[in-house]
C-alpha cells in the first residue's frame, strides 16, 4: 500500500499538534484570524495543508484549539509559579503579573516567535507582549459572535474564578484578609484585571497614571485588607 503523504509519522502527534498550534497562533497575530487560512499555517508549520486537516479538520476547529492554547497559556505559567510556602498576597501577585499584558513599544515592529506549548518546559512557554495584544483583540472580537468561543471563555473564566476564591479563602483562614464574601471579591478581581487587560491592550494609560497596576492593587487590597 502507498503511504499517505498527508499522514503523520508515528510518535510525531503532540509535537505536530503543538508547531501547528503556535504556527496557528503566529499567523493570526500577522495576518488576522479572519485571513488566517489552512494553507498559511500549513506554510508556516512547515507541512502539509492535508497534516492540518488531520489533526484539526477545517478552519473553525483550528481556531477554537488555538484560543484553548491561548488561554491555557495562562494557566500553564500561574500554576508552574505559585508555589506553597507563598502568602495569598504572594500569589495573587503571581496572577496579575501573569493576567495583565505588559505594555509595548508600537515601534518594535520585529519579536521573537510565540510559543505556548509545554514540549520544551515552561520557561520556554512565551508569548511577547505585542502578540499578546494582537491575539486578545482577536480571538475577543470573534467570541462576540462566536458562541463556541464564548463557551470556552466561560469555562475558563469560571476556572480563573475558582482559583482566585480558594486564595482568597486561604488569606482570610490565616488571617490576612478580612473576611467577606468570597465569591463576590473574586469576580472583582477578575473584573479588574479583565478590564485593565483590555486598556492595555489598546495602549491606553493617562498622563496623570504612573502606574495603573497600582490602581489594581489599591482596589484589591481595599477589598481585601484586615479590619
Amino acid at each position: 500500500m502507498k503511504e499517505d503523504v498527508h499522514m503523520p509519522k508515528v510518535g510525531m502527534e503532540p509535537i505536530r499538534r503543538s508547531k501547528i498550534i503556535n504556527s496557528t497562533l503566529e499567523c493570526i497575530c500577522n495576518f488576522s484570524l479572519e485571513k488566517m487560512s489552512l494553507d498559511m499555517v500549513a506554510k508556516e508549520a512547515e507541512c502539509s495543508k492535508g497534516v492540518v486537516s488531520y489533526y484539526f479538520k477545517n478552519k473553525d476547529n483550528l481556531i477554537l484549539e488555538a484560543f484553548k492554547a491561548f488561554l491555557n497559556y495562562y494557566k500553564i505559567k500561574i500554576d508552574n509559579q505559585v508555589k506553597p510556602e507563598m502568602t495569598p498576597s504572594e500569589m495573587l501577585k503571581v496572577v496579575q503579573e501573569n493576567a495583565l499584558p505588559q505594555y509595548y513599544n508600537l515601534s518594535d515592529d520585529i519579536e521573537p516567535k510565540l510559543n505556548v506549548s509545554e514540549g520544551d518546559g515552561v520557561d520556554a512557554m512565551n508569548i511577547p507582549p505585542r502578540k499578546k495584544a494582537k491575539l486578545f483583540v482577536n480571538f475577543f472580537s470573534r467570541a462576540m459572535v462566536d458562541e463556541n468561543l464564548q463557551a470556552v471563555i466561560r469555562q475558563v473564566y469560571n476556572q480563573d474564578h475558582k482559583g482566585i476564591a480558594s486564595i482568597i479563602y486561604y488569606g482570610i483562614k490565616t488571617g490576612i484578609f478580612k473576611e467577606k464574601d468570597i465569591y463576590k471579591a473574586a469576580y472583582a478581581i477578575m473584573s479588574l484585571y479583565v478590564g485593565t487587560s483590555m486598556l492595555r491592550v489598546v495602549g491606553f494609560k493617562p498622563e496623570q497614571i504612573d502606574d495603573d497596576v497600582d490602581i489594581f492593587w489599591d482596589s484589591v487590597n481595599s477589598m481585601l485588607s484586615k479590619k
